[in-house]
């Protein structure tokens, strides 16, 4: 046998080994007329099964539109009609294709599997969050966007919430802040992410690393239906990380990044079958980085091992871990006066605390498994759970001035403040449960899929803040903390919150005459808080509502749709006391909009929404305790637009822009009527394009740049401080040749220097980090 045919060989048993297909399923095909090796990609991708078929044979041939329902087989033979190539489909539904008269010897094949059009481009079109089912994106009828691998690698991402910059309307985590809560805002409300399906709740941990993204798909407004872990349904949205799954192919990558500020981060993703029946893979890195900010350096790790059993036909099981920590000083930002208010200024690296203070730290543990079983053709049945430990210690030497300890505001004009030892612990325990059974039929002139669902989650959270009394008063024109930190309190735990959520729910998708696409579903659900203190604080309280959602999505013409899309979420309020039984928080999503993929190329949507929170937690003046009622209202409008454009094979363009309109509307939570939320910029937007180069001279080299914009946000709820609006250039340049791969980034480009919101106690501001330059280098073997 040639060394050719061996290496076709092994790539057919390679695709075998790790393809799932029913050769009589129907798909719905929409593939323009183009090169045909193009539309022999998209019908893959289209279908679901995986394609053989040499790359001279398909060269210089183009294939005609196609467009409607047909199996795989009868999509492939109008495809190739006319072509002078047939097709054969194998036992397990993989497609070769091969000329009429085919010669017994082969040449070099090229293996196609299940992917979103190129895996090089920043288009994606269809998603599993939005449904639970693998729905295109164009007929989904909410706000949607993915962030691929590609972009990720091609912008040389180095957090998760770096990435997040290229979604409209999204407030990512700052990477300097303690995972010990998730801070995210997606359309000025708080969002929740999840980890393949699963709330992270706190997200504490190496909550940053992007080792293990596969991708990241984001879902804006309320999705309270068919996610509602840790405390209950998200209210701005929801951020899903989708790892990086074993699979049949083998690959290996090791790479070591150095950075500005001492940073090094050595990294390894192994993708290893051990046998036909079961894949391995395991994804790794550990930072060590310094920073631009004064005393503050870094240390985290994360490492995920992933184990896949299947027989490649029907069943598939896996089971996940994740052990990840974090350790670094803890930074508490700088107060408004001296940054973006006052008449000085506080040295902009100013780290707040003794030099030597100890190190705050946060740590994630957990293992999860899925299971997907096909009963047949219609039928199909997803199966997850989890156990998750967590947990956070915090200690700062914290400020504290005339508005407590936002301290935004001196104790005494013009610049000094008082400071105290604080320390804040927290401990995680859950257990989640969630399941689903799909099933598609056609009905008439319907095509339809339902989902049954139901889900159960308990997470038990205990931990304890402690104060010291006031050690002494600091000057911040030159700062000088002379007391070492020591403990500020006993240490014991004494703040108790058992957070249960569980529901079930269906959902109906179906889609008529091939044109209008709807989607209704409805959640019987229940939040329940049971938060204690040791010295006698109790708010206990449980609820249980019918939770609606309904849209729909009309195909103006093939490449452009209008939807619409209403829901209702509940959401628990933890670690608030309450006046009586506390009730949970709701709210309401109302959307619509354009989406639109314009010759396969130009893909995206523009959409308005508004969002209404109600029963948010605020103080009651009337009761003596100064406890909480659920009583506050507060509201989010905008309009926002996400575009991808694959120019050409070489050019890719990413693009968004937000206009974000949240703020209160009663006077409840002690600040007045239309006041803004905090961190929250009325104007946002990215920019983004990646070249590679196609000349066989330097094919393999790419270079990108782009910008990223925003105006100013207010840094608390009162509305007296504003951060500054700014924006930032970043560009890169990468070389990929065989197995190598040698990378390197520059960001803000321009040095641009500003002060962001950090959120701190509510309040507080954070430096921009001015330029900086990381360099990857991995091979692949």
């Amino acid at each position: 046998m040639t060394l050719k045919m061996k290496r076709l060989t092994a790539a057919i048993l390679a695709t075998m080994a790790g393809t799932a297909y029913a050769e009589q399923q129907k798909h719905h095909f929409d593939i323009p007329a183009q090169a045909l090796g193009s539309a022999l990609q998209t019908l893959a991708a289209q279908s679901g099964a995986p394609m053989l078929y040499a790359e001279q044979t398909a060269e210089g041939k183009q294939s005609r539109r196609l467009s409607g329902d047909y199996t795989t087989a009868e999509a492939a033979d109008k495809l190739l009609a006319g072509s002078g190539l047939v097709h054969s489909v194998a036992g397990n539904g993989t497609v070769t294709v091969k000329p009429a008269q085919s010669a017994t010897v082969l040449k070099p094949m090229t293996v196609t599997g299940k992917v979103d059009d190129d895996p090089k481009s920043y288009k994606a079109t269809h998603s599993s969050a939005a449904t639970k089912t693998n729905t295109p994106i164009m007929e989904t009828p909410q706000s949607i966007q993915v962030i691929k691998r590609a972009l990720i690698d091609d912008q040389q991402n180095i957090t998760i919430s770096e990435s997040l910059r290229n979604v409209s309307g999204v407030v990512p985590n700052n990477p300097v802040f303690t995972p010990a809560s998730e801070f995210t805002l997606i359309r000025g409300f708080a969002a929740e992410q999840l980890l393949d399906g699963f709330t992270q709740y706190r997200n504490a941990g190496d909550r940053e690393s992007t080792v293990n993204v596969e991708r990241i798909e984001v879902l804006k407004g309320t999705n309270g239906i068919l996610y509602s872990g840790g405390s209950g349904s998200p209210v701005g949205g929801l951020v899903n990380i989708v790892s990086k799954l074993p699979n049949a192919v083998a690959s290996r990558e090791v790479g070591f990044k150095i950075g500005t500020n001492s940073y090094y981060q050595p990294f390894i993703d192994i993708n290893q079958p051990l046998t036909k029946n079961i894949l391995a893979r395991f994804t790794g890195e550990y930072t060590n980085a310094g920073s631009y900010l004064d005393t503050v350096n870094t240390q985290r790790y994360n490492l995920n091992p992933a184990l896949t059993f299947t027989n490649n036909d029907t069943t598939t099981f896996t089971v996940q871990g994740k052990v990840s920590r974090w350790d670094q000083p803890e930074y508490q930002g700088l107060p408004a006066t001296g940054t973006v208010a006052g008449n000085f200024s506080i040295p902009r690296t100013t780290f707040l605390g003794p030099s030597n203070i100890p190190d705050s730290r946060s740590e994630s543990n957990a293992v999860w498994g899925t299971l997907d079983h096909k009963f047949n053709n219609m039928w199909s049945l997803n199966l997850k759970a989890r156990h998750a430990q967590s947990e956070f210690n915090e200690k700062v030497q914290t400020l504290f001035g005339a508005d407590g300890f936002v301290a935004d505001k001196p104790a005494f004009l013009p610049s000094t403040w008082f400071y105290a030892n604080a320390e804040l612990s927290q401990k995680q325990e859950e257990l989640s449960f969630l399941g689903n059974a799909t099933a598609k039929f056609n009905y008439g002139p319907t095509k339809n899929t339902l989902l049954i669902g139901a889900d159960h989650s308990d997470l038990d959270d205990r931990g304890f803040m402690d104060v010291s009394a006031a050690l002494g008063a600091v000057n911040l024109t030159a700062s000088s903390f002379p007391v070492p930190y020591s403990q500020a309190g006993a240490g014991v735990d004494n703040m108790f919150v058992k957070n249960t959520t569980y529901g079930g729910y269906t959902q109906l998708q179906s889609t008529l005459y091939d044109r209008l696409h709807l989607l209704t579903s409805v959640r019987v659900g229940h939040v329940g808080i049971d938060y204690h203190t040791s010295q006698g604080v109790i708010s206990n309280g449980d609820k249980t509502r019918f939770l609606p959602r309904a849209g729909g999505v009309f195909d103006l013409t093939d490449e452009y749709s209008l939807f619409i899309n209403y829901s209702e979420g509940m959401r628990g309020q933890p670690f608030v006391n309450f006046v009586g039984a506390p009730q949970p928080e709701e709210s309401t999503t109302l959307e619509g909009g354009l989406k639109f993929n314009v010759a396969h190329q130009l893909t995206g949507q523009i959409a308005g929404y508004q969002i209404e929170r109600s029963n948010v937690a605020v103080t009651d003046n009337t009761d003596l305790r100064r406890r909480a009622k659920a009583a506050g209202q507060q509201r989010s409008r905008g309009i926002e637009t996400d575009l991808t454009w694959q120019a050409t094979d070489a050019l890719s363009i990413l693009a968004n822009y937000a206009h974000t309109d949240a703020k209160y509307t009663d006077n409840l939570a002690g600040v007045p009527e239309g006041n803004q939320l905090a961190m929250v910029p009325e104007n946002s937007g990215r920019l983004w394009a990646n070249y590679r180069f196609q000349q066989p001279v330097i094919k393999g080299l790419s270079i990108g740049g782009g910008i990223y914009a925003q105006g100013q946000a207010y840094l608390s709820n009162n509305n007296l401080y504003k951060s500054d609006g700014y924006h930032s250039f970043d560009a890169s340049i990468a070389y990929e040749r065989q197995q190598f791969r040698l990378a390197a980034t520059v960001k803000n480009l321009t040095d641009e220097r500003y002060f962001q919101p950090y959120g701190y106690f509510e309040g507080r501001v954070i430096p921009s980090e001015g330029t900086s330059a990381y360099v990857t280098a991995s091979v692949k073997f």
